[in-house]
Parts: structure tokens; sequence; C-alpha cells
């Protein structure tokens, strides 16, 4: 059900009910106010310009407890929220700009099921002023508790800012009146979070930023003309003029809803740079520029190896990583590198930085040298953009705007891209993140017939599912094979033809404390028939059988089909499951895979922490810590069918694409255009029909274009 497209509001003074695996969706531009709510396919409430208003919300199952989505523009007030299950429970997200109401969340699964995630977003305050006994007799608020697995609590809320904490055991502010529970971690009641905090799965995060006191800011004073740079630490620090710059582009509609009005925006979370980033990052603002710019040889050198040394360091600090170096750092080594790649495959591969530079000018001999682990960041830091390709000049965008501003959009879309239900609801916030990062280099990727694209990011943008970026008309797959890099210094770019490797796959359908894979068996054998190589399933999914296998024979890929995560905190947090074991991300490098060198790792059930900065190092360094020169892996867990087939498809590429990233965007392009399909117990690619194990047969016939399904697939470290 919908408003009218252009105004109304929704009111229902009954009792809404879905029959059967019916889904309920109300869609308006102004107010949804809604009796109790009733439907087990799941609840989808969307206000783009009004709030949200309802009493009891219940889409609790006996085998599965649907999805509940709400998103609004202002404010949020349900009464008790229940997507519990006797099997799997169901997913809670709720997303609007101000306050969230709600009585309580029972996100449960039963004794063989799995808890739902709980996904909170709100610039101010959130409120559960219920509770509830869970299955482990706790008095909960929240529980995302199951027997088989446990969902993640995420509460992102504005109260930092606001000098208001969160405090678990008070609802009166902001907090709640009972425990947060995941069933593997608990935070009790008589609890106060004035900042982030993370235990587990279970995340309260915020921005607290005490105030700062700040040198006196030098007068602005005119560039002297281009020198080549002595030797020296640090330029002369140089204020930067103010820019003025044009509003942004607007993007005419293409069978598109009216766009969305951009909620206020709240600062990321607190993150300390170490005492080096910290230095280079007050070198970046020391550059003079124009809002779009062709830079000088030795400026784009200067920056060019500071932004290599910032990125560099991020990931070598997280990942405990010595100082080495695999691929290029100076922009002639870049180019140089760039231009192999293209006499290699006959592809046009280009290079984006995405980074923040400081709004206002910081001095370095003062606080820095006293506290050099001292706060930088700013929320009112800008947005910058690099293009460096192997024939064009390096050009450097200023695009005005602002950290808070992108991370607030970035964190949006990849909330809501995950909303299947809501077929354009990511729509908003993709085409604003495309105005930002693609739109100013678009004239000069096509100058160059550029065809890949490889990104290397600022922190808090790691996570965002690249392809799924939208114009108005196309996504950005369509234009580009994709990939995102930690940086070029930590990555080996050389090229080297996959076609001759043998594969390597192994995975688990059964695990004592996970969610079963059912579709892994199939998985298997349909890759092994599609390339050469062997393959090992459950009890032969070891590491013992993992490294023995790899020493007999130096096998080029490796596939893992298992649930793997990357979380929050120590690197060592983050694991691969195997059959009998977790393999931490920290005792990858022992498997020695940099010796033969892997070509290329996959993981094809793995999920990330969206909007944390450590899940996101791990993720986008995944391919330098396991020693491999490319990793193939997923921001969020998809469905077992979906990935079966976009596993299907991407290896059926890899036998004739002239890089893997192209392999990749192939598969998402069958996916999107619906030529990868479940019908009548049948998995049907492009050019390949699969039977569906019997845990799958009786699914309805289903595509996977929207970009829930293919868009989280990412190729990290070297694409080619």
């Amino acid at each position: 059900m919908r408003s009218p497209l252009l105004s109304g509001s929704i009111t229902a003074t009954g009792t809404i009910t879905g029959l059967g695996d019916a889904s309920i969706t109300l869609l308006a531009n102004q107010n949804i106010t809604t009796n109790n709510i009733t439907a087990n396919g799941g609840i989808n409430l969307t206000s783009n310009q009004g709030s949200v208003s309802t009493r009891n919300l219940n889409s609790s199952g006996v085998t599965q407890g649907g999805d509940i989505n709400i998103i609004a523009s202002n404010t949020i007030t349900t009464g008790a929220i229940d997507s519990s299950s006797l099997g799997d429970g169901g997913n809670v997200t709720l997303d609007p700009t101000g306050d969230i109401q709600v009585v309580s969340i029972n996100a449960q699964g039963g004794t063989n099921g799995t808890g739902g995630n709980v996904d909170i977003t709100t610039e101010r305050f959130f409120l559960v002023t219920g509770t509830f006994t869970d299955q482990n007799q706790e008095i909960a608020s929240i529980s995302t508790a199951g027997g088989l697995g446990v969902g993640d609590i995420t509460i992102r809320h504005g109260g930092g800012l606001l000098n208001t904490p969160f405090n678990v055991g008070d609802a009166t502010n902001n907090g709640t009146s009972g425990s947060l529970t995941s069933g593997s971690y608990a935070i009790a009641p008589n609890q106060s979070f004035p900042g982030s905090y993370t235990l587990g799965n279970i995340k309260i995060i915020t921005d607290f930023r005490p105030p700062v006191s700040r040198p006196p800011m030098m007068p602005p004073v005119l560039p002297p003309p281009p020198v080549v740079m002595p030797p020296v630490v640090l330029p002369p620090p140089v204020a930067i003029p103010p820019v003025v710059l044009p509003p942004p582009v607007a993007i005419p509609p293409v069978v598109l809803p009216p766009p969305v009005a951009m909620p206020p925006v709240v600062s990321p979370p607190d993150v300390s740079f170490p005492s080096q980033t910290a230095l280079i990052y007050s070198q970046l603002e020391s550059l003079q520029i124009s809002p779009s710019s062709d830079l000088d040889s030795d400026s784009i050198d200067f920056l060019i190896g500071e932004l290599e040394q910032n990125f560099t360091q991020q990931f070598q600090q997280h990942l405990k990583q010595p100082a080495i170096t695999r691929g290029p750092s100076s922009l002639s080594d870049i180019r140089n590198q760039l231009r192999k790649i293209h006499s290699a495959t006959g592809i046009k591969p280009a290079i984006i930085y995405v980074f923040f530079v400081p709004a206002v000018k910081v001095s370095v001999d003062s606080e820095l040298i006293e506290n050099p682990n001292s706060e930088l960041r700013s929320p009112e830091d800008e947005l910058e953009l690099v293009l460096v390709t192997a024939k064009g000049k390096t050009i450097r965008k200023v695009t005005g705007v602002k950290r808070s501003q992108a991370l607030k959009v970035a964190q949006q879309f990849s909330n809501r891209i995950k909303n299947v239900a809501s077929q354009q609801g990511y729509l908003t916030s993709s085409q604003q993140l495309y105005q930002w990062l693609i739109a100013p280099l678009e004239a000069d990727l096509q100058a160059e017939d550029i065809q890949n694209l490889v990104f290397i990011l600022d922190s808090g943008l790691r996570s965002m599912p690249l392809a799924a970026l939208h114009d108005g008309k196309q996504f950005l797959v369509e234009k580009y094979s994709l990939s995102l890099m930690p940086s070029l210094t930590l990555t080996d770019t050389r090229y080297t033809n996959i076609k001759n490797s043998k594969l390597l796959a192994m995975g688990s359908s059964e695990f004592s404390n996970q969610k079963p894979l059912p579709a892994v068996p199939v998985e298997l054998a349909t890759i092994t028939q599609l390339w050469q190589g062997k393959s090992f399933l459950n009890d032969g999914f070891t590491l013992e059988n993992l490294k023995s296998q790899r020493s007999k024979q130096p096998f080029g890929i490796v596939h893992l089909a298992t649930h793997a995560e990357f979380q929050p905190g120590d690197i060592s947090n983050s694991y691969i499951q195997l059959w009998n074991q977790q393999l931490r991300l920290d005792q990858l490098r022992t498997l020695g895979w940099n010796n033969p060198p892997v070509e290329l790792l996959v993981l094809s059930a793995c999920r990330t922490a969206l909007g944390d900065e450590e899940a996101e190092l791990g993720f986008a360094g995944l391919a330098v810590q396991a020693g491999v020169k490319s990793a193939l892996a997923s921001l969020w867990y998809i469905s077992d069918e979906g990935t079966l087939g976009v596993m299907t498809e991407f290896y059926q590429q890899l036998k004739k694409s002239p890089i893997k990233a192209e392999a990749l965007r192939q598969a998402q392009i069958a996916m999107l255009k619906g030529q990868i399909r479940l019908q009548s117990g049948y998995l049907y690619s492009s050019k390949q029909r699969v039977d569906l194990p019997a845990e799958l047969s009786n699914l309805r016939n289903t595509t996977f274009t929207h970009p829930y399904y293919w868009a989280a697939f990412t190729m990290i470290g070297n694409p080619w």
C-alpha cells in the first residue's frame, strides 16, 4: 500500500493482518499511523517525509520470523516488536532522523535456529521502555539469542554530540529499561555509556568528542611559486583559502521515485590516529589547490606518497603487518604499472583515491608533538578525490562535501540496500554518493576510455557496496569493473594469467553453532566441474587438510564455502569457520599462501560489521593478511541459493574474462538483469542449469535482480 505519489499519509485504525506468508508494506510521503500489524512474511514501513507511529508489530513465525524494516524522515514510535521464531528470527531495522521509542524488540531464534540482527540508526535518542523474559531468563529490552547462532545488536544514536549518555536500565531520555542480550553477550542494567562501546556482537555507537584546545590558526598567505620540495619531515603549513563550489548536480528522474531530501547528519564514531598518521594528515592540508585541478608533478608526487603512507600504516597497524612494500608507491611507478596492465590485458585501469582533509589548519608543532595520538578528525573535514591513469594528467577534485555528510549517507546506503522489500529505498543515497564520488571524474574517465576502477578509500567508506552506486540510469558496475585496494604499496599488482591455475575448493554445509549452508555441496561440485581442481566437504575441511593439500600442489585458486566474519576490535576477533574450528584472521599468514602465491582467494559466505572501521580494515585488508594477490568476499551474508548463483556465474565468466574483476562484473550484471534465477527446483545461470539440494528445491521461483543479492560481492586487492 502506498500514499499518492507527491503527497499523503496512511492511517489505519484497525488491526492489519497478513494472510499466510504474505508481507505488509506501507509507503507514504507523509506520516504512517497504524494499530497492530501482524504479518509472518515481514513488515516494511517507509515514510519519506514524515513519522511512523504504530502499536505492536509481529512478524514471528514457526519456522522463520519475517524481517521488520521501518524508515522515516522524522521519528519512529512503536509498541512491542516481535520477529522471533522457533526457527530463525527475523532482522529488525529502524532508521529515522529523529527519536525512536519502542516497547521492546524480540528477534530471538529457537533452539534449532539463529537470532535475527537488530540494527538501529538515529541522529537523536533511542528509547526502549519495556522488557520481556528471553529464552536465557534475561530480563531484556532487546534479545537476539538463538540455539544455533545469535544475532548482532547495533545501536547508533546521537546522544554523544548532545551530551546525553546511553543508559542500559534507564529509559528516561536515551536508553533501555532492561538488558541488551544476544545470548552470547549481555549488557546488564545500571550502566551508562557516554561514548561508543562494544561487547562481543553488541555495539553502541555514538559520536563523543570532547572539545580539543587547538593553537591559533595562521592567517592566510599566498602560496610561493612551485618548487621541488626539499627533504624535510614536514612542509611549512599554508592555509587553504576558502573555495566557493557550485551546488551539487541534480539527477534527472528516470523511472524512479522523486528524490527524498537528505536528512541532517551526525558525525561518525571517534577513532584515534596513530602518531605518524596524524602527522601525514596535517601534511595533506598544506597543499593549496583549486576545486578542480591538474597537479604539477612535484605536488602530486608528494600527495600520492602521503596518501599511500597514510593508508598503508592504517592497515599495517590493524593487521599487525611488518613495514614491507609489495607494489608501486610513487606516481611514475603507478603509471608504469597501469600501462603494463593495459598491455597485458587490453583493459584500461584507473586508480581513484577518496580521502578527507582538514577543513581548518592544525599546527603540528605543539599539540601533536605533545600528544601524537590526539584526535584530528572532524565532522567538517572535506571529501576529496584523486584520479590516476596510465597516460592522462592526475586530477584532484575538491567536492565540498563534509566528512559527516559522506559517512552518514554511506551508512544509510549500506543499511537500506539490504532491504529487499523496499525496491528503491536505497536509490536516494546511492545516487547522492555517485554524484560525490564518480560524477566529478566522469568526463576524465570517459575521455581515456577507462574500463576498470580501483578504489583506495578512507576510513568509514570501505564497506560501501560500490557496484550499486547509481547515476540515475544505470549502476556503476554496468559501466566499469570495480575493486577495492587497501593501498598500492601493500598490493602485489603484477599481472598473472589465472586461466591455467588449479582450484582447491573446501566448505561446510553443517555447523554445530551456526546456520547450515545446504547449497554448499552443490556449490563445490559445480565450480569443480567448471574449473579443474579438487573439493573437500565437511569433515574434509580441516586446517590440517587445508595446509596439506596446498603443500602437495600449488593451487592458484582457493575457494572456501563457509561462514566468515569480519568483526570489530582486534583482527583476532575475525575468523573463517572450518569444520572443527575457527581459523582466525591473524592465523592466515601461517598458511604460506604467499609462497608460491595464491592468485585468488574466494570466501563465498562472509559478513562484515558494516560501519565499523576495524571490521572494514579486516575486510579491505583480506588479501594482504592472507598473503594472496586477490580476494573475493561479500560485505553481508546473502541467501544460500543467491550465493550459489553468483559463484556459478563467476567461474563461468572467469574462464573467458581478461581480468578477475571483469568476471565478477559479468556475474553481477547477469544477476541484475535476471539471467540467474530459481525456477521449478533448479538454479539457472546464463549458460547452465543446476539441480538444487532437497532443502532448497521447494523455494518459490525467484530472480536476483535487487542489489542486495549481488552488490555485496567485492574484489579486494589486485583486480587484474
